[in-house]
C-alpha cells in the first residue's frame, strides 16, 4: 500500500485526483491538506469532505490549508472553470464555514511521525501549504519519503500566462522553495499534463459503469470542465487530467512515465516571468545528481496512462 497524503485546491481536476486515490486499492489515502487555489480554502476543504463523505471515508482528516500565497497578495480564483463552489454543477450541501478554524498542521506532523518515511505527498495545487509545512517543522517533513508535484511547465507555454502554469503562478516563492528544497522530489509538469486527456466518449464510458454517489459525480463534473475547457482551447479533444497525473506517477507504474534529473527554479520576482519554471535542457547538459535534483516527467505513455484510469475508475 501507497501511503499517501494529498495537497490539494479542490476543483475538478483536484477531484479526479482524489477520486482516483480512494477508489485505487494500492492507495492508503492518509489525509488530505486543502488549500487555495482553483476556489477558496474553505470551499476546497469543504469539497474534499464532501468527496470523502460520498466515498464512505469520513475516517480520513481534512486539514485546512493555506489561504493566500507567501507574498500575501489576494488570491485569484477560476469559478469559470471550476464551477462557483469548484465543483462544476456540483454544490455540496456541506457549509465550508467550519473549515474557517481548521487550519492545523499538528495532524499533518503527527501522521508523518507515525510512520517515518513512509509517506509519500502528492501536491497538485499551489505549493504554499507544502513550504508553510516545511517552515514550521523540516525535522518532520524530512521524515516524508517523497514528494510530487504537479507543476511548471518546461519548453512548453503556460496555462495562465505565456509562459507560467497555475500552480507556479499562484505562489511562485512557495514553488521555488519546494523545488530547490525538498529532497526525493518529482514534478509532473504541464508539458506532459496537457496529453492526458479524457475525452467525452471515455467520460460517458465511465459514466456508464459508475454504480456508487463518488463515482456518480464523474460525469458531470467533467461535462462541465469540459465546456470550460472548450472556452480556453477551443477544439481540445478532452479535459486535461493534470492532477490525476501526479496520482498516477506516485505509483511508480512501470512505462507510463520518462524522467530526467534537473535542478529546478522558479522565477519569483513580479513582471513577465513570474512563475516561469527553470530548468537547464540545453543538449549536452548533463543530469544532476544529489541534493537540490528533481525528477522532471518529460513524456507520458497516453495509451497506459488512459487504461490505468478506466481500469480503476470502471472496475467491479
Amino acid at each position: 500500500m501507497k501511503k499517501i497524503i494529498l495537497f490539494a485546491d479542490t476543483g475538478i481536476d483536484d477531484a479526479m485526483a482524489l477520486i482516483y486515490a480512494l477508489q485505487h486499492p494500492a492507495i492508503d489515502l492518509m489525509a488530505v491538506v486543502a488549500g487555495y487555489g482553483n476556489t477558496d480554502r474553505d470551499r476546497s476543504a469543504r469539497n474534499a469532505a464532501y468527496l470523502l463523505k460520498l466515498g464512505g471515508r469520513t475516517d480520513i482528516p481534512v486539514i485546512a490549508g493555506s489561504t493566500r500565497p507567501l507574498s500575501g497578495d489576494t488570491p485569484v480564483f477560476f469559478p469559470e472553470i471550476h464551477g462557483e463552489e469548484g465543483l462544476g454543477p456540483i454544490s455540496p450541501p456541506m457549509s465550508p464555514e467550519p473549515f474557517q478554524r481548521r487550519t492545523n498542521f499538528t495532524r499533518l506532523f503527527q501522521l508523518i511521525k507515525q510512520n517515518p518515511d513512509d509517506i509519500t505527498i502528492v501536491n497538485v495545487g499551489r505549493c504554499t501549504s507544502l513550504a508553510i509545512a516545511w517552515y514550521l517543522s523540516p525535522e518532520v517533513m524530512n521524515l516524508v519519503k517523497e514528494t510530487y508535484i504537479m507543476g511548471g511547465a518546461f519548453l512548453e507555454p503556460g496555462n495562465v500566462t505565456e509562459v507560467a502554469e497555475a500552480n507556479f503562478y499562484g505562489d511562485p516563492q512557495a514553488a521555488d522553495f519546494v523545488c530547490r528544497n525538498a529532497p526525493g522530489l518529482t514534478i509532473i509538469p504541464l508539458n506532459v499534463t496537457r496529453d492526458a486527456l479524457l475525452t467525452p466518449a471515455l467520460t460517458d464510458f465511465i459514466g456508464s459503469r459508475a454504480d456508487t454517489p463518488l463515482l456518480q459525480i464523474i460525469k458531470p463534473i467533467l461535462d462541465f470542465y469540459y465546456e470550460a475547457y472548450q472556452q480556453l482551447e477551443p477544439g481540445i479533444e478532452g479535459t486535461p487530467q493534470h492532477d490525476l497525473s501526479a496520482v498516477i506517477a506516485a505509483l511508480e507504474l512501470p512505462g507510463i512515465f520518462t524522467y530526467v534529473s534537473k535542478q529546478v527554479k522558479v522565477e519569483d520576482e513580479d513582471g513577465y516571468a513570474e512563475g516561469l519554471s527553470i530548468a537547464d535542457f540545453r543538449p549536452g547538459v548533463q543530469e544532476c545528481t544529489g541534493a537540490g535534483c528533481a525528477r522532471v516527467a518529460v513524456s507520458m505513455d497516453i495509451g497506459a496512462f488512459t487504461a490505468n484510469v478506466l481500469d480503476i475508475l470502471t472496475r467491479d
